[in-house]
């Protein structure tokens, strides 16, 4: 599984997903949109109009891929499947 985080330097719900997904021990990539232009651009491409952060992309094995906007445990917990 691949995720990767989508976040702001001042974003209290992404550290607060952040410590969730480190509780359960499960690595992250983590981007930050608004020290860098380029990754602000990336966000802005794969967002589909979603763009709150945390904004997460979750690629399974099987080829799906998951997008979520914000942070709810219960959602991520289904995505992820625990």
């Amino acid at each position: 599984m691949d995720i990767t985080i989508y976040s702001t330097s001042i974003c209290a719900a992404c550290v607060t997903l952040e410590g969730w997904l480190d509780k359960q021990g499960i690595s992250y990539a983590k981007k930050i949109t608004d020290t860098d232009p380029a990754v602000m651009e990336e966000f802005m491409a794969v967002n589909d109009g979603m763009i709150g952060v945390p904004f997460t992309i979750i690629k399974k094995e099987d080829g799906s891929v998951t997008k979520l906007s914000g942070f709810s445990p219960a959602e991520f917990k289904t995505t992820l499947g625990l």
